[in-house]
């Protein structure tokens, strides 16, 4: 896999800078593709001199493995910030899921980036989800030993069925026009019910 180096603003001003080479990365990463985004645009959408581009990342590659490893952590903090206090894991996968599908309702530009990866490196797109599955199956692990879960599951395959769920649901919600509030909990509790009930007849 590819290495590159980023550097962090050490300043105000910096950060100034440094946040708009970010917001105009991720547009044009989103609209164009990490493939036909050259560096040079993003300098030049940025309005930033090309060595303050160079202070910061090493090139395109460093910018976009920032966006991707940023989008991990918001979305892991996020997620673990609402669930911390839950007792079940019933409520956990349920606020879970609901606070996941508000953070890409208001950051619509999150799958494009996060997909794209497939396209950079597969190992990127991989490691993404390999990773969100590992942590995933800790705290299920830890909700089988306290008898919510069926024993009979595999909790590998399990995690990347919820993290399926999860993704595919929020794209969902996303193909709608003014989602309210209601209707997310409508599709989230609808979610629960098949997770608890399950899809065929006995």
């Amino acid at each position: 896999m590819t290495t590159t180096s980023i550097r962090l603003p050490k300043t105000a001003t910096g950060y100034k800078s440094f946040a708009r080479i970010i917001e105009v990365s991720k547009k044009l990463f989103a609209e164009k593709g990490f493939l036909a985004t050259s560096t040079n645009q993003i300098i030049e959408e940025a309005h930033v001199a090309i060595g303050t581009f160079y202070i910061y990342f090493d090139d395109k590659r460093a910018v976009y493995d920032y966006l991707l490893q940023d989008y991990s952590k918001q979305i892991r903090k996020l997620i673990q910030s609402s669930i911390k206090d839950l007792p079940t894991r019933y409520e956990k996968e349920r606020v879970g899921l609901k606070t996941f599908i508000k953070f890409s309702l208001n950051d619509r530009l999150s799958y494009r980036i996060i997909w794209e990866s497939m396209f950079v490196e597969r190992k990127l797109f991989v490691d993404y989800y390999s990773s969100f599955a590992v942590g995933y199956q800790k705290q299920l692990t830890q909700a089988l030993s306290n008898d919510e879960l069926n024993p009979n599951v595999n909790l590998e395959t399990l995690s990347f069925v919820l993290m399926g769920i999860a993704n595919f649901v929020g794209l969902q919600i996303i193909f709608k026009e003014n989602v309210t509030e209601e209707e997310i909990d409508q599709v989230v509790d609808q979610v629960m019910y098949i997770l608890s009930h399950g899809i065929f007849k006995s």
